[in-house]
């Protein structure tokens, strides 16, 4: 379940259409069987949507929501994951979470942050939502813009618990053949919203590609005036040809994209890192390319190709992150 669904159902929810409770991871420790970022609302009906773990762990929570739910009052808890929970887990240890269980019931001020915060996460971007612990003088919710740069983990203090919301990551993939189809598949199911881009409308057709969020048709050569391509946008190109993945390249790597990766073998790569640089495209922009494309892990097919690269878009989006730590980074050398 999308958290822009879940954030859709609270703002019904708090605009008249029930009440329920929604459970916040607000900090973790150690290994634990869900997101740093996971929620779950649970109705007064008893209806679930999304999931904080599962098994014992789950049930706690759910309890513990169906008595904010009565109450009307945020409650904090703590939830361990013993040794021998940990063990039903298939984990190697245990961990600690500690949530934030929110009461959602018919409010102005809910239903207006959660309609809002539903709606920035839907078209992919982001805001950070504070809720106040006291709701004494009635609920402490407002949803705001981020600053650049800011943080990516829930921060709950005396006073508030901040979340920073995002909505998919969008990846756009040049080429629609067997492995640009693939990667986009690849990435749909990984939680990116897809676009796929090829110069041939049959291979652009949206019947095709039914894992795919848009098929767009356009010409190579000027690819930039077709597709939204900003800081936060994962890129592959994927085409048939060697002159359309130069040509592509030349457009995109002087941009700044969250991610730039190419298929194609070692020498492949280093042909058209040449031609790059015939065409005065800067050194730091060439070395930002991920190529050739792919975590090394001896993909071979299409399929195989489109996980390994997919695994390195997840790779580079969680770099740095207390919630996997990011990895070391090989790319593979695989053509199209």
């Amino acid at each position: 379940m999308s958290l822009a669904a879940i954030l859709a159902e609270c703002a019904r929810l708090a605009a008249g259409g029930g009440a329920g409770a929604l459970a916040s991871v607000a900090k973790r420790h150690g290994s634990l069987p869900m997101s740093a970022t996971a929620k779950m609302l649970v109705t007064a009906g008893g209806a679930r949507m999304g999931t904080v773990g599962g098994g014992c762990l789950e049930a706690e929570i759910i309890e513990r929501a169906f008595d904010v739910i009565e109450r009307r009052v945020p409650a904090q808890s703590k939830h361990s994951l013993n040794a021998e929970l940990a063990g039903d887990y298939g984990l190697t240890c245990g961990g600690t979470a500690e949530m934030f269980i929110e009461p959602v019931y018919p409010d102005p001020v809910l239903a207006a942050a959660y309609a809002e915060a539903a709606a920035v996460v839907a078209r992919g971007e982001r805001c950070v939502m504070v809720t106040g612990l006291d709701w004494t003088d009635g609920p402490m919710k407002s949803v705001n813009v981020p600053e650049p740069g800011g943080a990516e983990l829930p921060l709950l203090t005396d006073v508030a618990l901040t979340e920073p919301l995002s909505g998919k990551p969008r990846v756009v993939i040049f080429g629609g053949g067997h492995v640009g189809a693939r990667i986009a598949e690849a990435a749909a199911f990984a939680g990116w919203r897809a676009t796929v881009v090829d110069d041939r409308p049959d291979f652009a057709d949206p019947a095709r590609l039914p894992f795919a969020e848009r098929a767009i048709t356009c010409d190579f050569h000027d690819v930039t005036s077709a597709v939204l391509l900003d800081a936060d946008t994962y890129a592959v190109i994927a085409t048939r040809g060697h002159q359309h993945d130069v040509e592509l390249a030349a457009q995109l790597a002087p941009l700044s994209l969250r991610y730039l990766g190419m298929l194609g073998s070692r020498r492949k790569v280093a042909m058209t890192a040449g031609v790059l640089r015939s065409w005065s495209v800067s050194e730091e922009a060439i070395d930002r390319m991920h190529a050739p494309v792919g975590l090394s892990i001896g993909a071979d097919t299409p399929e195989e190709i489109a996980i390994s690269v997919v695994a390195e878009m997840i790779a580079v989006r969680r770099d740095g992150s207390r919630r996997r730590g990011g990895v070391q980074i090989e790319t593979a050398e695989v053509s199209p």
